[in-house]
């Protein structure tokens, strides 16, 4: 797991990042975390195997009124050719690994209705629990 900060790094880790949120260009994309760094305290790590990037994970503190030492994962994504073999379940766990060593004492993701999968693994591979819906509305 490797913590990403320069543009070259994000411009290597792009094509996974496209297989998650396939809208961003790859500036959007390296704009966005620069961005989210910035205003929101983002971190974004890449996991490697034989020194390729085969997901990223991008995590940030979420302290609300009903929430205090959480991190929020927003984007975890393990590359499609790899899913289903060990390394999704890997991964996350060095993510709340290095989040109980920060301190945090909650993680919180969000993911849409039609990634059954991704829901599958979250409850019943890494034992999230699922405890709503998430509500949104374009203005």
């Amino acid at each position: 797991m490797q913590e990403l900060d320069s543009k070259q790094e994000l411009a290597k880790l792009h094509i996974i990042a496209r297989q998650l949120r396939p809208h961003l260009s790859q500036e959007e994309f390296i704009e966005r975390v620069f961005t989210q760094k910035e205003k929101m305290g983002y971190r974004l790590f890449g996991f490697l195997l034989d020194n390729e990037y085969i997901g990223m994970c991008g995590v940030m503190p979420f302290e609300v009124l009903y929430h205090t030492q959480c991190l929020y994962i927003c984007d975890f994504v393990i590359t499609d050719t790899l899913r289903g073999k060990g390394f999704g379940a890997i991964s996350l766990s060095l993510i709340e690994k290095w989040a109980k060593e920060a301190g945090y004492k909650e993680l919180e993701l969000s993911s849409s209705f039609p990634r059954t999968a991704a829901h599958h693994f979250y409850e019943c591979k890494m034992n999230y629990d699922k405890t709503g819906f998430v509500f949104k509305k374009t203005l």
